[in-house]
């Protein structure tokens, strides 16, 4: 019984990791087609984000000691997180145009952050701590012990090579002619300040919640992390669709919202394959968080700067 379970859920991996890879070949044709899309960007892409990295992260987990972390009602609680990812959407939409308008800094980054907190945590947490058996530590755990932290060590290491290898952010901090001294003191406060932004805030939400429950849900945790991927990727289109300039994506300054979305499937899900690794490897919320942090630190260190008044 238990090897025709194993079987079963095996099976159902590879159909769902199959069909995410080709959805993700019918976006990328569809850029290319209708777009003129580069191929080279997205190939290096999927080499990198969707093959390399997941590989390292499933070798640097090996020996880790998984954290405990129990799912009551996955099916309801699945349910219930896709359909509050609607009510995100709205969000993204409208209440992320609202932030747009207050332009004046730091102001704007703080209220953003204020706005994704209590999207993508605050509110789920508390309805999943209202209505189910768990306490926060159960909800999302953490360890921060040096053998629990070393997948985040040596993957922080990774995405940070990647990105001064092949991302703008390094050529971006050289054409600032920022001193040195300002980068120094800087990069430590962006960083910490990024473990927020899109480390709770992602990951909480997208791993730790969705990932987690949907693998339950459909019985399989590589069908769960593939699709929490995708949807990791596609919540990120109406931020490409309304604020093509802020989120430094080459996507041009009006790019359609098909555009958009086959970015986001094309670029944009691939990071969460890695990430997706490394939560069902560890299950250690402070893992994914300083990972993600670590992997979007340069390309948001200049402009993290120029928020805070830095430079004067």
């Amino acid at each position: 019984m238990m090897e025709d379970m194993e079987t079963r859920s095996s099976t159902r991996s590879r159909i769902y990791v199959a069909a995410y890879f080709g959805l993700w070949m019918a976006a990328l044709l569809l850029l290319r087609g209708l777009y003129g899309f580069e191929l080279g960007e997205a190939i290096a892409a999927f080499v990198i984000l969707g093959l390399a990295l997941p590989a390292l992260s499933l070798l640097s987990t090996r020996g880790v000691n998984v954290l405990p972390h129990a799912v009551v009602r996955p099916l309801r609680e699945s349910t219930f997180l896709l359909a509050y990812l609607a009510v995100i959407a709205v969000i993204l939409v409208w209440g992320f145009g609202g932030v747009a308008r207050i332009t004046s800094e730091p102001a704007h980054t703080i209220v953003l952050l204020a706005l994704k907190l209590g999207a993508f945590v605050v509110v789920p947490a508390v309805i999943m701590l209202a209505t189910g058996p768990y306490r926060l530590r159960e909800l999302a755990p953490v360890s921060l012990t040096w053998s629990a932290l070393k997948p985040a060590l040596w993957m922080s290491l990774a995405v940070l090579i990647m990105q001064m290898l092949l991302g703008r952010g390094l050529q971006q901090i050289r054409q600032s002619h920022l001193p040195v001294s300002v980068i120094a003191l800087a990069a430590p406060l962006a960083f910490a300040w990024l473990v927020i932004e899109v480390g709770v805030v992602e990951e909480f939400f997208f791993r730790v919640l969705l990932q987690e429950r949907l693998s339950m849900a459909l019985r399989s945790p590589w069908a769960g992390l593939v699709v929490a991927a995708l949807l990791f990727g596609l919540v990120h289109a109406p931020g490409l669709y309304l604020r093509p300039a802020a989120t430094q994506e080459a996507v041009g300054l009006h790019p359609s919202l098909l555009l958009a979305v086959c970015y986001s499937i094309v670029m944009t899900s691939l990071a969460g394959l890695f990430l997706g690794v490394l939560w069902m490897r560890t299950k250690n919320f402070a893992v994914v968080a300083l990972v993600h942090a670590a992997g979007d630190l340069l390309p948001n260190l200049v402009p993290w700067i120029k928020a805070f008044h830095f430079t004067r």
